[in-house]
């Protein structure tokens, strides 16, 4: 996933005119807000619940977009999310929930198409898990969110979403923040 990130960037900072390749990339409020991260898989002590490369991702990516307050911020998110109880798990690790109580935003209904912060509008990786592509289709339908072209899943009013992916032994992540705003 990183080699195909890698791309691209190169090829939207190489042709300034590619509006498809920019558009992912560029599209966000102030600094484009993508970064990626990694950590052993089998380290002594490491969290596989809430993984340290995951917290470091996004806290990276928050900074680059000045986001202080995710839950507030973010208008939809585009999550990998592999198996239902991950949902809750994420949304600590993103930090739209402290540790312990992500659940409570799923069992209310918040992470509905209707909620306060709509998760995987699209049906996400539960509806269609295409391994190695599936993180990009996250970044894709974030983007799509925020564009108005996310067709019958669209969430009105979305100017900020989040798109996450993470592989292996969940060791592997990668998160963009887009929006409708040009840097």
């Amino acid at each position: 996933m990183t080699e195909a990130l890698a791309k691209i960037q190169d090829a939207a900072e190489a042709d300034e005119r590619s509006v498809s390749a920019r558009s992912l990339l560029s599209c966000s409020p102030g600094p484009a807000a993508r970064s990626i991260r990694s950590e052993p898989a089998m380290a002594a002590g490491r969290d596989q619940v809430n993984p340290q490369a995951g917290r470091d991702c996004v806290a990276d990516v928050y900074s680059q977009a000045g986001i202080t307050n995710p839950i507030e911020e973010i208008d939809a998110v585009e999550c990998y999310v592999p198996f239902s109880w991950y949902e809750p798990m994420w949304m600590e690790n993103l930090g739209f929930a402290e540790v312990g109580e992500g659940w409570k935003l799923t069992e209310s209904g918040a992470t509905g198409p209707d909620g306060k912060l709509p998760v995987n509008m699209s049906g996400g990786v539960l509806s269609s898990n295409p391994i190695g592509a599936s993180g990009m289709i996250r970044f894709g339908e974030a983007a799509m969110q925020v564009r108005g072209q996310a067709g019958d899943h669209q969430v009105d009013g979305v100017r900020r979403a989040l798109g996450h992916a993470y592989g292996g032994a969940t060791q592997f992540f990668a998160i963009w923040v887009v929006g409708t705003n040009k840097p």
